[in-house]
């Protein structure tokens, strides 16, 4: 119905309008039009007169309402604020005031054919540290063939995607920034496209506000979000105000054709893109959106890009049929669970992979031998994969140290022109980074409960993903039980009702007593940031910090989860870092560290799937670190809390030597 609606908004009763054609103004000229917008007749031409688009078939983004705050700020972002007018635009009639003006004096072409790309970011290039110069020269050696302008078509075959994988903190953002950037002054009809989770498309927003960047950016906002930047309803004389849904169409429609028509950057979620390119639909400007998104689409970057890993994935299906192969693959922790995602990320970062794989591994592409080459690329990539997994994934999975070593280094040979590393994010002038992993004995209380559900779980296929949810749960405090939803699968209501007296005891807790007496020790000095994977537990501390240290929600007490808004998120981690804040503790939702007992052997799991993303990366043999004690505790606190431990709650102290820093 909605989809109806804004179909009708927008084509009215032109039947076969092309309105949301993005060259339909130009297609129409019959003279060098000069194009205002009349509310009463529509579009006309301010030279001769001629009446380019009634009224009736204007698009809605023409008509300009008055912002919010927050998007006159975004667009700042854009170019498109109205400060840029010179004091005498202010005095042209209201018609000048609605004309999309794009800036684009960054459009200018490098001066000498001597200059290298670094030419084109002089101030920067200033702000960049040493790997992310060195990651600006290989996302251009890998989209371009070269630094060098002269040389990048005589290096066209070198083009494709690449992958950039540098630790979480280290910069990935401005790194990107700062190429699209370089690259749109030498390439301006090239179109960037950036999708990135919803977490993170604040800081992308934010990014791009702070260096003040010469490019319009054009941020899609899901249809929950875009209440933000719009305060006065849009209105079209005749015809009837539009709901939110088709408002949220329009925005969208009114950003792409302006990313269509000039050099800009447009910038959305993974579950925007989904919804715009959503293939088969019957209503015009659907069918526009995913057209220009899927082949207008010059160069796409990919945050947190290991995501949309699976091949039965709607997204990575759609993903793989943008058009172009000039890809950006941004990710922290770019190995995820096996080594076939690991090759579909692959590919999804440069499609061109499959053939690679092939030409490496293949023997009758070796040989010239192939004799229907022009395979479908779902059945090239399908026997790529199996090539993959047979001739370096078995390597790298033998208990032989050297066979191992030779699929490793099969593997590099094949992807290492291709993907950046850089494991290190520490600044000389910060304390060193320790990173411990404890594992924590379980409490009476919490043993009896936990041995009764291991029980019920031992041998039955019944319920096992809420009884893994029972097992994170009580591991954490025996009350969380109590509140689950699937409890009374697995515990009687006499057993539930029990429960509720342990409610107020961290003391039945081992690792709410653990984080309790951690706080306590550090919060004069430093603030807290705590990782929850559900929302049960962050309430639980939530209740327990109002009680024992009297601190306040969205005072001291700041939460960040899921059914946040984009910008509600954006301000609570505002709020945390501001130094002269009274916040104390961020409580997050997020897939939290592992608990121990029952869950141990979930960890070595984790700790196994780093091991190997570290040996695919490092030229040296890396100890597996879920084999290994901590041998000596560096931190003075966890020293302290150790040395008090007297009901001995820890059971286990790992630390990761690789990545912690003195």
């Amino acid at each position: 119905m909605d989809d109806a609606m804004t179909e009708n908004y927008l084509m009215e009763e032109t039947k076969d309008s092309n309105a949301l054609a993005p060259t339909e103004l130009d297609s129409k000229k019959a003279c060098e039009h000069d194009t205002r917008l009349d509310e009463q007749i529509g579009i006309y031409c301010l030279k001769c007169g001629n009446v380019i688009t009634e009224i009736r078939d204007v698009m809605g983004p023409f008509v300009q309402p008055r912002r919010g705050r927050r998007y006159q700020e975004e667009e700042q972002c854009n170019g498109d604020s109205k400060p840029e007018l010179e004091p005498k635009d202010k005095d042209k009639k209201d018609n000048d005031s609605r004309a999309i003006t794009i800036n684009t004096s960054h459009n200018e072409p490098l001066s000498t054919e001597s200059d290298n790309v670094w030419s084109l970011i002089p101030e920067l290039s200033k702000k960049m540290h040493d790997h992310q110069k060195k990651g600006f020269q290989f996302i251009w050696q890998n989209i371009a063939g070269s630094i060098q302008p002269t040389l990048m078509e005589v290096e066209s075959e070198r083009r494709g995607g690449c992958v950039i994988s540098h630790t979480p903190g280290a910069g990935k953002t401005f790194l990107v920034i700062a190429f699209l950037v370089s690259y749109l002054k030498l390439f301006p009809d090239k179109k960037p496209m950036i999708l990135a989770p919803k977490t993170t498309l604040y800081t992308w927003y934010k990014e791009f506000m702070k260096w003040e960047i010469p490019i319009p950016v054009y941020l899609i906002h899901g249809r929950k979000n875009l209440r933000d930047f719009d305060e006065t309803p849009l209105t079209i004389p005749g015809v009837p105000n539009p709901t939110s849904d088709v408002k949220h169409v329009l925005d969208c429609l009114e950003k792409i054709k302006k990313w269509h028509l000039h050099p800009s950057v447009l910038v959305m979620g993974y579950t925007s893109f989904l919804s715009l390119t959503r293939e088969n639909s019957k209503y015009e400007h659907k069918k526009y959106t995913a057209k220009a998104l899927r082949e207008s689409t010059g160069i796409l970057i990919l945050d947190e890009g290991h995501n949309p890993r699976s091949t039965k994935s709607r997204l990575r299906k759609g993903l793989m049929k943008v058009e172009t192969e000039l890809r950006i693959l941004l990710s922290g922790t770019l190995f995820q669970n096996n080594f076939g995602e690991y090759f579909n990320t692959l590919c999804l970062a440069r499609p061109k992979f499959v053939q690679e794989v092939l030409k490496e591994l293949d023997i009758k592409q070796k040989r010239g031998n192939d004799k229907n080459p022009e395979k479908a690329q779902h059945l090239l990539e399908t026997r790529a994969r199996k090539f993959f997994l047979d001739d370096i994934t078995n390597k790298i999975d033998s208990s032989d140290d050297e066979v191992r070593m030779q699929g490793l280094n099969m593997l590099r040979k094949i992807t290492s022109g291709f993907i950046d590393v850089y494991e290190s994010g520490n600044s000389d002038k910060l304390p060193g980074l320790q990173i411990y992993t404890l594992l924590m004995n379980l409490t009476d209380v919490q043993n009896e409960l936990l041995q009764k559900l291991q029980k019920k779980m031992v041998g039955s296929s019944v319920f096992p993903l809420e009884g893994e949810l029972m097992v994170t749960l009580g591991s954490i405090h025996p009350w969380l039980i109590k509140i689950a939803t699937s409890a009374d699968k697995f515990y009687t209501s006499q057993e539930l009702n029990q429960l509720e007296k342990f409610k107020s005891d961290f003391r039945v807790g081992s690792k709410v007593r653990f984080i309790l007496s951690l706080i306590f020790r550090v919060v004069k000095e430093e603030k807290v940031l705590i990782f929850c994977r559900n929302l049960e537990p962050m309430k639980l501390l939530v209740q327990l910090f109002e009680e024992f240290f009297k601190w306040k929600k969205d005072g001291e007490i700041l939460l960040l989860y899921g059914e946040q808004d984009l910008f509600e998120r954006g301000k609570v981690i505002d709020k945390f870092e501001d130094p002269c804040g009274v916040s104390k503790v961020l409580l997050a939702s997020i897939t939290a560290c592992a608990e121990g007992s029952m869950e141990e052997d979930k960890y070595r799991r984790t700790t196994w799937k780093e091991w190997v993303s570290n040996m695919i990366f490092s030229e040296d043999f890396v100890e597996n670190p879920s084999q290994c004690q901590a041998e000596k505790i560096e931190d003075d606190i966890l020293r302290e809390i150790i040395e008090n431990d007297e009901s001995k709650a820890i059971h286990m102290i790992m630390k990761n030597e690789k990545a912690s820093k003195n």
